[in-house]
């Protein structure tokens, strides 16, 4: 049997609270079982519910089917991952799908005499909602026609947006593993280097630990003549030179539980003047929307707090302000002047909600930009950073 230490899990107390809050609010909406689906996309983040219940993270896709009363069963997608399904998985049930999902999840179904049932579907809410694949709700629909079907992804959005003590002691690990990163960036980094071999840098600093890479955004450009504002989601083989600026954005996690932060890199000499401006109004709007991240407060006081970026004259790129748990998450907010216009979300702030401040602060012409942030915890007085590593513009 595998050890807990070998395959790490929450206490069983944890997921009986999870289970509790889950099944209180089907209760509420007559909803009789749900079928959870998470595929491997944004390094595995898509599968952040069936982690949550099941503890799991498949390398393609998987199936959770969760009912009200009665055993979660886990149906992942290849037999030849099922030894260490079953070594990571809290389910009993835990079976592969032997290539035909819609028959395995609708024969559970069945055991659980839930076939004229009403089925809430989960997917998942990462940059964009994602629902569950066509071809198996068709086979559903057709195969249990006495059943209701429902979507039902807001519950566990809902679910899982308050972190528990336990859940954040994760996250703590995984901001401390990211850390490890620009630790190693600040040590080693060194001109000539390319974004490969700085990805591998920022890898190489915190696998051994038990970290594993989340996001590993880096892009390097000329401050002198920009091509970039946002860093390459993957490396590229540029190699990074005197006059550079090197964007990032990491996230190492520790068992799908990440941090995240932001630092620019100037290389080989200071900041020109437009981009310590830049990072200058970025900082200023990262410590006033932390001064207005506390229980009580919403959308309306981040966005207050964040206007210093259109009133020195610059706009915005990524979002300034998200969510944040085993993927990102709800909410989003912008300021005023950004050029992506992006839905938005109405908050009220709760203790032990977590979120990332990351201003991305750009001239108004679109032609030069940076970002800081850090990934931060909602407290009873106020946020609080998990992100240690000092807030600088680094250099190489």
């Amino acid at each position: 049997m595998a050890s807990a230490k070998d395959f790490p899990r929450y206490p069983k107390t944890e997921y009986a609270r999870r289970y509790r809050e889950i099944r209180k609010r089907m209760r509420a909406r007559g909803i009789d079982v749900l079928i959870f689906y998470g595929d491997s996309g944004m390094q595995g983040g898509n599968q952040a519910n069936l982690k949550y219940v099941t503890n799991y993270k498949d390398p393609v896709s998987s199936f959770s089917v969760f009912p009200l009363r009665g055993a979660p069963a886990l149906f992942i997608s290849n037999r030849l991952y099922l030894p260490y399904a079953k070594k990571m998985s809290i389910i009993a049930k835990t079976e592969a799908v032997d290539y035909e999902p819609g028959l395995k999840v609708e024969g559970r179904i069945r055991e659980l005499g839930l076939a004229k049932g009403t089925i809430g579907l989960v997917g998942f809410r990462g940059i964009l909602p994602v629902s569950l694949p066509f071809s198996v709700v068709d086979y559903w629909r057709k195969a249990l026609k006495g059943a209701n079907f429902t979507d039902a992804s807001d519950i566990l959005a809902e679910v899982r947006l308050i972190k528990s003590r336990e859940e954040l002691k994760w996250f703590r690990r995984g901001a401390a593993l990211t850390d490890m990163a620009f630790e190693a960036l600040d040590k080693k980094a060194k001109i000539g280097m390319s974004e490969f071999e700085l990805a591998a840098t920022i890898s190489g600093a915190y696998v051994p630990k038990g970290g594993s890479p989340q996001l590993i955004f880096v892009g390097s450009t000329s401050m002198a003549r920009p091509q970039l504002i946002f860093p390459n989601q993957f490396p590229s083989h540029r190699k990074i030179r005197k006059g550079d600026i090197v964007l990032t954005e990491l996230s190492a996690d520790y068992e799908m539980h990440p941090g995240q932060a932001h630092r620019p890199i100037s290389v080989g000499v200071a900041p020109t003047p437009i981009y310590r401006k830049l990072y200058e109004v970025g900082v200023e709007a990262y410590e006033r929307i932390f001064k207005a991240l506390k229980p009580g407060n919403t959308h309306e006081d981040i966005k207050r707090a964040g206007s210093i970026i259109e009133e020195e004259g610059f706009t915005t790129f990524d979002a300034t302000f998200h969510g944040w748990g085993l993927l990102i998450e709800n909410p989003r907010v912008d300021v005023g002047a950004t050029i992506i216009k992006r839905p938005q979300n109405e908050i009220t702030f709760t203790e032990g909600m977590l979120m990332v401040i990351q201003p991305n602060v750009c001239t108004a012409d679109g032609r030069r930009g940076l970002q800081v942030g850090n990934l931060v915890e909602v407290t009873k007085t106020g946020a609080r950073a998990l992100q240690k590593f000092p807030m600088k513009f680094m250099r190489i």
